[in-house]
């Protein structure tokens, strides 16, 4: 049976005394730059794996964050989003010697069990789906005395230390797009009611149609739930019965179905009716003609709140303010008009000719 590499030949492989090499695998100040590398270094080579009981019992702190975040359960298109996420967080914590758990939402009692037992050093909450159960998260986390950072808008009027991406400015800045080139009659496609982003989409859309002089009546809603299936059939519903000229889906998965219809039923994209996304998934430049959307810096998002966590572990400070970062309105194919259609166009609004 192969021996467990203790914290003892960690040191001595890095030239370190224990109680060094044990400060420096808790990325303690006091330890030097150069110093807490070689012990990362020697760590690495040996594969250690420290003794949790152990470092808990001796009133250490767990080097173990997890991150909840909502059942993926059929949901393709949330596993793209989490895999980003996940992907900035696991990163971020690797760099700094702490592993990352992932535990469903609705897997509560195990999570809670966790958190009682105090093995879980800190966390990171995706909010924004169930606001009674990520409340209930909440309270809990709070009685433990658990350092958290909410990934959403906070699911109360507390506040919380949370970080989220602006989705209003980036459905605003595509409103505003959709404005410049002259569509008249927009069709919004929802994700599920009760998903907080989709919700500030369309917020942020008609806030920007608004801006731009639209009236409410040119814009059509129609619940989706991020599916291609979705898009498909609200286009299917919507597009020749109400005139539309523009679509926006909630999201890229939700635009894919949309550009389906239209091609199985002959209308021309953008030149008949202008598909845009959200998201900016990997595909979104690969569909015919690229898809037009919003890029959400998912990865940094990830990478952010766990930087966020940390510092909230490592100095034992309260915060309650908001981290926000910007979209980016991605223009592509799909929304632009051909300037034929656009010359029509200044012709039938304004009279020219």
């Amino acid at each position: 049976m192969k021996k467990r590499v203790t914290l003892n030949d960690v040191a001595t492989h890095a030239g370190v005394s224990p109680a060094t090499a044990s400060r420096a695998l808790k990325n303690d100040s006091s330890v030097s730059i150069q110093t807490a590398q070689r012990v990362a270094q020697s760590a690495d080579a040996l594969n250690y794996l420290p003794n949790m009981a152990a470092r808990l019992l001796s009133g250490g702190a767990s080097d173990l964050i997890c991150l909840v975040v909502p059942s993926l359960t059929g949901q393709t298109l949330s596993r793209f989003y989490y895999a980003s996420l996940i992907a900035g967080a696991e990163e971020t914590a690797h760099q700094h010697g702490y592993h990352l758990l992932i535990k469903n939402k609705k897997e509560s009692e195990g999570f809670f069990s966790l958190l009682d037992q105090q093995r879980v050093g800190g966390v990171l909450l995706r909010v924004g789906h169930n606001r009674s159960l990520e409340q209930d998260y909440i309270r809990r986390l709070r009685r433990a005395k658990t350092p958290f950072v909410l990934i959403g808008k906070p699911p109360s009027g507390k506040s919380e230390f949370s970080i989220h991406i602006d989705v209003i400015g980036g459905a605003r800045s595509l409103a505003h797009h959709f404005a410049e080139q002259g569509y008249r009659r927009i069709l919004f496609i929802s994700g599920p009611k009760r998903n907080s982003d989709s919700n500030d989409r369309y917020y942020g859309f008609r806030l920007g149609l608004t801006e731009r002089g639209y009236k409410d009546s040119q814009l059509i809603f129609a619940q989706g739930d991020y599916t291609p299936e979705s898009g498909f059939r609200a286009a299917q519903e919507h597009i020749k019965r109400d005139g539309i000229d523009a679509v926006f889906a909630a999201t890229d998965h939700t635009a894919l179905g949309v550009i389906t219809y239209c091609a199985s039923r002959n209308i021309a994209v953008p030149d008949e009716v202008a598909v845009a996304g959200y998201d900016d998934q990997d595909y979104a430049a690969y569909t015919w003609p690229a898809l037009t959307t919003v890029y959400q810096p998912v990865h940094e998002l990830g990478r952010h709140a766990t930087e966020q966590l940390l510092n909230a572990i490592r100095n034992s400070q309260t915060r309650s303010d908001t981290m926000i970062l910007a979209p980016t309105l991605v223009i592509r194919g799909s929304s632009v008009r051909s300037a034929k259609r656009a010359i029509n166009h200044q012709k039938s609004v304004y009279g020219i000719g």
